[in-house]
């Protein structure tokens, strides 16, 4: 095994891919932003059924936001029950549907990453050249498609068990929650409510963050060494056991990252909200706003796909020594 890049050069090294590669960072904003755009469908059918059946304001229903909507409909669907069935159902098949077309094509945009890290040299060693960072970049739209199609099983395995990771974790919190408080109410521990939801609730932020993490050394695994799922989970056992410090260093260090851009995002959000309500300036606000959730996205696909990268350089040195690596073709004759 080789010896593992520092910290700061495994994260510099992610970044440098990434920005080399740039294209595949505009590819995963409009296809995620593609996916949350089809969730929104059933939410929004919903929100004229529930107008429908109970003459709500359906702008009283979608004001806060599709989450907030598909949470208050649950309600007053529940009177109907083919209704509610029939959201449920359009929701989990556009959802699951949904996140494997993404996966699929993430899976030829990582696989572009994948092919640039290993051309790449040792550009995170300063000083930083362009010259240098030009070496790691491979992208071309073929390359992505023909990825996308090589890995387009793989990656749809991956997607569902990743829902059904999902569907566990919440499944199982609600469960908790629901019968936990019919028992706190028919017993003297119900002062005890509270910090059974607050243990629930961490139960479910951790599981669902070790389950995202470990999809994501999945599928840096499966698309750098080109095996299947069963081969993969036992190298990313391996990987884990012997790397787990440098695992969980680049990802306590990105989510720290991603925190410090959310509480700037929501603080630039909240000041052009504010500056919006004044007469005609909302006007002149509005394509600002635009650029503000572009700019914001770009931002967090650029941070996400950093630390994969920065994972894939991380699982590089470590099976190097141990097998040779697959080839990974990105260019098309």
């Amino acid at each position: 095994m080789s010896s593992a890049l520092t910290l700061r050069a495994a994260i510099t090294r992610g970044a440098l891919v990434s920005l080399a590669n740039w294209p595949v960072i505009v590819i995963d904003l409009v296809i995620e932003s593609v996916y949350k755009a089809a969730i929104a469908v059933p939410v929004f059918g919903a929100a004229f059924m529930v107008a429908l059946l109970l003459g709500a304001d359906v702008g009283s229903l979608l004001g806060d936001g599709v989450l907030s909507a598909a949470d208050r409909m649950l309600v007053p669907l529940g009177q109907s029950p083919v209704a509610l069935v029939a959201f449920l159902g359009a929701l989990f098949a556009t959802g699951v549907g949904g996140e494997v077309l993404m996966f699929i094509a993430k899976a030829g945009t990582f696989s572009v990453l994948v092919a640039g890290e290993r051309a790449a040299g040792d550009i995170q060693r300063a000083p930083v050249r362009l010259s240098a960072v030009r070496t790691a970049s491979a992208y071309s739209l073929a390359a992505v498609l023909a990825a996308a199609r090589r890995f387009r099983a793989r990656a749809m395995s991956l997607a569902v068990w990743l829902a059904a990771a999902y569907v566990g974790v919440i499944g199982g919190y609600l469960v908790v929650v629901v019968y936990g408080f019919q028992w706190a109410a028919s017993s003297a521990w119900a002062p005890a409510w509270p910090l059974l939801v607050l243990l629930a609730t961490s139960a479910g932020v951790v599981s669902l963050t070790a389950a995202n993490l470990l999809f994501d050394l999945l599928r840096v695994v499966v698309i750098s060494d080109d095996c299947r799922l069963s081969v993969a989970w036992r190298r990313v056992r391996t990987f884990l056991l012997a790397d787990a410090r440098q695992v969980l260093g680049i990802f306590g260090a990105m989510a720290a990252v991603l925190a410090v851009a959310t509480i700037a995002s929501i603080t630039a959000a909240a000041g052009l909200a504010l500056i919006a309500w004044a007469p005609l300036v909302g006007l002149i606000v509005l394509p600002l706003q635009v650029a503000f959730w572009i700019v914001r996205g770009l931002v967090y696909q650029y941070a996400g796909l950093t630390t994969l990268s920065a994972y894939q350089a991380q699982y590089r040195r470590f099976s190097a020594p141990t097998r040779a690596a697959v080839p990974l073709q990105v260019h098309e004759a």
